[in-house]
């Protein structure tokens, strides 16, 4: 378990010197997959582990992509901000996933969007330089960072971008409550519980935060899902999609 900081609940393993010795009992990260443990011991023991706060933002938008970060604990998002100051959120985050992924690329580049983190939250870091020579040692590190901007990154845009192009409103909501639910929602014994506010659903599905009180009220009648405070309880996401 996590010592020396102890404001998280992680279960990051660590020395007492504060020193990763392995992953979370469970955490199976894209990144290092194929990667047996002759190959992550010594990618681990170059890593940092970092500990965020609720509400942290942890990387800016065009700041120099110096690091790469791993989440092993808690949850955030992609986000920009545009040039009259509005936020828009991108995709969300999970543990497991990693972010900052610009500082592997051979050119110094700059990182596309900020991200935050939404809970407190644990991170392995590598520094752009010590990745860069990892992967070197370790083609494999590339090769999931490849696939994962592929399948998760560009697949997500797509579907955002089909979403608001070909659905009302309404659909759109719906569409990005159920990709929350599958990106941050937890299992309950009565549906799937997500952290999410109205006007994150607003500023995600490009739509006021009226329609989304409206939508949800709506959902809420049927039975489909319920409002708690700060948070959103979907019983039948299956009907999401497809009740008028």
């Amino acid at each position: 378990m996590c010592r020396n900081e102890n404001f998280v609940n992680c279960a990051c393993k660590l020395s007492l010197a504060n020193q990763i010795v392995g992953l979370p009992d469970g955490l199976k990260p894209r990144f290092l997959s194929g990667l047996q443990k002759p190959a992550l011991d010594p990618i681990l023991s170059v890593v940092k582990h970092r500990q965020f706060r609720a509400s942290s933002v942890i990387i800016n938008e065009e700041d120099q992509a110096e690091r790469l970060f791993l989440l092993t604990s808690g949850h955030g998002r992609h986000f920009v901000i545009t040039s009259d100051g509005r936020k828009i959120l991108l995709n969300w985050l999970t543990a497991g996933q990693i972010f900052g992924g610009a500082a592997i690329l051979s050119i110094p580049s700059q990182y596309l969007a900020s991200t935050e983190v939404l809970s407190d939250s644990c991170a392995l870091v590598w520094e752009r330089h010590t990745i860069r020579e990892l992967a070197t040692t370790f083609p494999a590190l590339l090769d999931n960072a490849l696939s994962i901007a592929v399948t998760e990154n560009i697949a997500w845009s797509t579907a955002a971008h089909v979403s608001l192009s070909s659905n009302d409103a309404h659909g759109r909501v719906a569409h990005l409550l159920v990709s929350l639910a599958s990106a941050i929602g937890e299992a309950t014994h009565d549906g799937v519980e997500m952290r999410v506010l109205n006007e994150d659903l607003a500023e995600g599905a490009n739509v006021t935060p009226f329609t989304v009180s409206r939508c949800l009220r709506g959902w809420e009648r049927a039975g489909i899902l319920a409002k708690r405070r700060g948070k959103i309880l979907l019983r039948k996401p299956e009907l999401l999609l497809t009740k008028d």
